[in-house]
């Protein structure tokens, strides 16, 4: 039997809205992560392409503005392996837009940095001790985990079906993110790669909330009061919210990426996990959206 409004999150983190946001790689900094627990919210800061200095920077001016929570968010993923053979499979097929544009398709390539949950990270959670901890296709190894947990973080992560919700709480998290179809960023999926059998937000988060027994946060395709509640009505103790804070002065996305977004249509989004060839650039074990 459901109990709402469900105000467990709201006390076991210490928050005053049913509110997370999202943490948005490039998109912010500590600057929109201080407005959001001023509001009431939890405030993210997304750790996965920030060096250890920079991680300690922006938690520094976090914890000197604001005393509330704040979320650290990090991948799980293998970190990818660049194929040679597929690299130059692409040159070749692209090299008519290189002639286009006057570029040279013998240019290094720059790798992604985006560094999976390591020692080094699982160092600095130590040091600046969280309330909470996110992360994104699944768990880090149990060794690590444990450490994170050892401070008294609180460890989330997002589940993209059913099964990977089980399996998270099977393996020590505190909190699961329902991330839902409609969720922008990366898809959270760890167990498989099957992104035709994702189910919308509404539809996952009521089928998650009865699965797990820790509280559940209802993420994509939410962006005002309606979503929220119609997240909690289905079982969420909260709502995790992307996009609509990227309106926000304190966001550091472009004025051309602002306007984009104020001219958007529902009619414009389309997902996909592959980019112009059949042959994958990288190898690993981990399918991104």
């Amino acid at each position: 039997m459901y109990i709402w409004p469900n105000n467990t999150l709201l006390d076991l983190l210490h928050i005053e809205q049913p509110i997370v946001q999202a943490p948005m790689a490039g998109a912010q900094d500590s600057e929109l992560a201080i407005a959001v627990a001023r509001a009431g919210g939890l405030g993210s800061l997304a750790c996965a392409m920030l060096s250890p200095e920079q991680i300690r920077e922006q938690v520094g001016l976090f914890r000197q503005a604001v005393s509330a929570p704040i979320n650290l968010n990090f991948f799980c993923h293998d970190d990818l392996r660049l194929e040679p053979e597929a690299l130059q499979e692409w040159r070749l097929r692209l090299i008519p837009y290189y002639q286009e544009y006057g570029l040279d398709p013998n240019q290094e390539l720059p790798k992604a940095a985006r560094a999976p949950f390591s020692n080094p990270h699982a160092e600095l959670v130590e040091e600046l001790k969280p309330e909470v901890v996110s992360f994104h296709f699944g768990l880090p190894s149990p060794e690590l985990l444990e450490r994170v947990k050892k401070v008294g973080t609180l460890v989330m992560s997002s589940a993209t079906s059913t099964a990977e919700a089980v399996w998270l709480q099977e393996h020590g998290a505190d909190i699961i993110i329902a991330q839902g179809l409609e969720a922008g960023g990366h898809r959270g999926m760890f167990l498989d790669d099957k992104v035709h059998t994702q189910v919308g937000t509404l539809s996952l988060v009521p089928q998650i909330a009865d699965a797990v027994s820790i509280p559940v946060i209802a993420a994509g395709g939410i962006a005002d009061g309606r979503g929220i509640a119609a997240a909690l009505a289905l079982g969420a103790s909260a709502a995790q919210i992307g996009t609509a804070y990227l309106f926000c002065p304190e966001s550091k996305i472009t004025p051309l990426h602002r306007q984009a977004l104020s001219n958007s249509r529902s009619d414009g989004t389309a997902l996909t996990n592959v980019s112009g060839t059949s042959t994958p650039l990288f190898r690993g074990s981990q399918i991104h959206g």
